[in-house]
């Protein structure tokens, strides 16, 4: 029966992120035509550090504890646009959530978990030349994926906010400098984490867990 549970564990997981691979893969191969035809796109593969990431729950506050993510970035000019590009965005993180308990103040970790983001969007350059400054803006999908059986999965709808520099060193290498807000959209009833002993983190109506980073990266110009 053990055996039977745990594979049905692995079942749902993939159930649940399958859907996202499927569709962002889809978007990647009707992009692919684009990227072919484009005489300049970018790649940013990237790494840095992600913090904040609060909630209220009936018995206390839970917080995702810092941690460090990567992903890459990848951008495409809009029309031949030299100040604007498209922008298709993927990070993930491993990271511990934690309970601290309002009546007693003791914190405690209640599981490790995996977050992976999703984003397409835009940027658009605010100052040409050799260091690049830019403004970005991107929607997409956030997937909260806990290690432990017990909860269940989350995938809510989510923006990201940011400023970024990049730094060229030649027509096609230089370095990127990005901070972000990470915004998933609000929680307006219901729990974050279920389960098999219930919804015992329900979070209010007014909570989020908006988080911001902080990234370097490698800018592949080609």
């Amino acid at each position: 029966m053990a055996i039977l549970r745990a594979r049905a564990t692995r079942l749902s997981v993939v159930q649940a992120i399958s859907p996202l691979v499927l569709v962002f893969g889809v978007l990647l191969v009707l992009c692919a035509p684009v990227l072919a035809a484009q005489e300049r796109f970018t790649i940013t593969p990237f790494t840095g550090w992600v913090f904040g990431g609060t909630a209220n729950t009936r018995d206390g506050r839970l917080r995702i504890k810092e941690t460090a993510n990567y992903g890459v970035n990848v951008d495409i000019p809009y029309r031949g646009s030299h100040t604007t590009n498209m922008r298709f965005s993927f990070s993930t993180y491993d990271t511990t959530v934690e309970e601290k308990m309002d009546l007693s103040g003791v914190s405690s970790d209640l599981f490790d978990m995996r977050v992976d983001h999703y984003q397409l969007g835009g940027t658009k350059v605010i100052n040409e030349g050799r260091i690049q400054t830019y403004g970005m803006g991107t929607l997409g999908v956030t997937h909260f994926s806990p290690r432990d059986s017990s909860y269940s999965s989350e995938t809510r709808f989510s923006m990201h906010f940011g400023l970024g520099m990049d730094v060229m060193l030649s027509k096609h290498l230089g370095l990127n400098l990005q901070g972000r807000l990470l915004l998933p959209f609000n929680y307006y009833s219901g729990s974050l984490f279920c389960g098999s002993s219930g919804c015992n983190l329900a979070v209010s109506g007014t909570s989020s867990l908006m988080q911001a980073d902080i990234t370097a990266g490698l800018v592949m110009r080609f």
